[in-house]
């Protein structure tokens, strides 16, 4: 019996790896700017100027890795 993984393809867009990993971008300009739902910078890293998007699912294989 064959698994579903040998009858599909790997896919192109996550490489097979179920998610997009999310970036980081750092830049002085942001530095000392909170984010929307800060109040206040509460440690050095909350107001780092570096901004984070987060993992997501790969919206091509919906998380399986295979299309």
């Amino acid at each position: 019996m064959s698994t579903p993984q040998n009858d599909q393809t790997v896919c192109p867009t996550c490489m097979g790896k179920k998610v997009i990993s999310g970036v980081c971008e750092t830049s002085s300009e942001w530095d000392g700017i909170k984010t929307p739902d800060q109040e206040e910078c509460t440690s050095d890293s909350d107001c780092s100027g570096q901004v984070c998007t987060p993992d997501t699912q790969c919206p091509t294989c919906k998380g399986t890795g295979y299309v």
